[in-house]
């Protein structure tokens, strides 16, 4: 499953649902999540109060939020996202810009002109490569080797985040065709039922991330132990469900953070 399209200037108020990371202690080889990876696909207006969450957040643990202004950079520059991103850096969060794929099939001079237009608009991080495919095809390796070193042509300090939403192939790794990748991307219940190769615990936790919706709150615990017995170190919790559970925060996020926070 692929993370939507945002709707752009949605209104963050009025927020029921409950997003909950497992945020734990401050030594990062003790983490039960090493990262919280947020889908900001929520549009960062004056005062806005999930921005301001994710800002109190990066000042507690490691935290990428993912921007899309238009399912893609959108073609003109916009000042609000320009000072959501300055502001997360200066709580020292970091920012990856989304760039979809379509499984392989969109043009890489569209890919690689999404990458440029960010750079030229935003001060990003890296790169959130959505839609990536899962399989060993020569033509699919070759198509994400190329926009893996494009980006690191551009800087070798990208960071480049691949989403298949799904368990990939272990040379996409080695290869490598991103530095992360999003192993998971579904409901509460298919994430209970994932099986995760026995090869991936070779690897360091933070190069996986599950992004788990349609999670009522009273599961968060689970979720975590879950995530962490899986050598997955990236993680974003939602209530929220399909078709658009990305599209805002919730109200009490700050509480939530709080609680998790002391979960140690």
């Amino acid at each position: 499953m692929t993370l939507p399209s945002i709707f752009l200037h949605r209104v963050t108020r009025a927020m029921f649902a409950v997003v909950a990371f497992v945020l734990c202690p401050v030594t990062a080889h003790s983490a039960i999540v090493r990262e919280a990876v947020v889908p900001a696909y929520f549009y960062p207006s004056p005062n806005s109060v999930a921005w301001a969450s994710l800002n109190v957040l990066s000042k507690k643990m490691p935290t990428t939020a993912i921007v899309n202004p238009n399912s893609g950079p959108g073609t003109t520059l916009d000042q609000n996202y320009v000072k959501a991103i300055a502001s997360l850096h200066a709580s020292g969060g970091k920012v990856i810009a989304y760039v979809s794929s379509s499984y392989g099939k969109r043009r890489l001079s569209d890919v690689t002109k999404d990458i440029n237009t960010y750079l030229a608009f935003y001060k990003v991080d890296g790169f959130f490569i959505d839609e990536m495919t899962n399989d060993s095809s020569a033509a699919n390796v070759q198509y994400y080797q190329s926009v893996y070193g494009y980006i690191k042509g551009l800087s070798p300090k990208f960071t480049v985040t691949g989403n298949p939403g799904t368990s990939v192939p272990e040379r996409y790794l080695t290869l490598p065709l991103a530095d992360k990748f999003v192993v998971f991307e579904d409901t509460l219940q298919r994430f209970k039922r994932q099986v995760t190769p026995v090869w991936q615990t070779k690897y360091p936790a933070e190069r996986f991330i599950s992004i788990v919706h349609s999670s009522p709150r009273s599961n968060m615990a689970a979720v975590m132990k879950i995530n962490s017995s899986r050598g997955i170190g990236g993680l974003f919790v939602t209530t929220l469900t399909m078709p658009d559970p990305y599209f805002k925060l919730p109200a009490n996020w700050g509480q939530d953070m709080a609680i998790a926070l002391s979960l140690q």
